[in-house]
């Protein structure tokens, strides 16, 4: 058996360099007390939002799903969660996709993208800037059009399993995590 250093150096660089950077929340997205524990934070948002969900209220929505597009991009990348029960990291996922699909966004578009439309989308619509919001939702992410995408928003998705999801995840001991 023959032995690829070259190979072999290469293998190692590739498992050393990080899987992508983490996503960020925009300014005005999560709340003020998420800050110090962002993940315990938003989570509470989310199924704040989710628990009883008020339609005609587009920009809480649309914060609200950008914070469960967040959990769902960054809690597998996450250290501090990577002994997250399987259940919540799934249910997360499953929830993202049930958001998407009612919005009309495609499971391929970036994390990222998703994010800043939504939260674009929220100071927009709370400003009253049809121009901001247009801008905000491009049909590259958001296919439907800002005006559809609003329209969806002010009757906002049943998302079942976000607050099982979230149970699931503070129940289960998290490396370097206090509740």
């Amino acid at each position: 058996m023959r032995s690829h250093p070259a190979l072999a150096l290469l293998l190692l660089a590739a498992a050393c360099t990080p899987q992508g950077t983490s996503p960020t929340l925009p300014q005005g997205v999560a709340a003020p007390g998420a800050t110090n524990r962002p993940v315990l934070g938003v989570g509470r948002e989310v199924t704040s939002f989710f628990r009883n969900p008020q339609p005609n209220q587009p920009a809480a929505a649309a914060r609200a799903i950008a914070e469960l597009e967040w959990l769902a991009d960054n809690l597998p990348n996450n250290p501090r969660w990577q002994n997250a029960s399987a259940v919540g990291l799934n249910g997360i996922q499953q929830s993202r996709w049930e958001a998407r699909r009612a919005l009309g966004i495609p499971e391929r578009a970036p994390g990222q993208a998703v994010i800043n439309g939504l939260a674009g989308a929220a100071r927009a619509i709370d400003a009253n800037d049809q121009a901001a919001l247009a801008r905000a939702l491009p049909r590259g992410t958001f296919p439907l059009g800002a005006q559809e995408t609003v329209r969806r928003l002010s009757a906002p998705p049943q998302v079942r399993d976000v607050m099982g999801a979230y149970e699931a995840l503070i129940t289960v001991p998290v490396m370097g995590a206090t509740h």
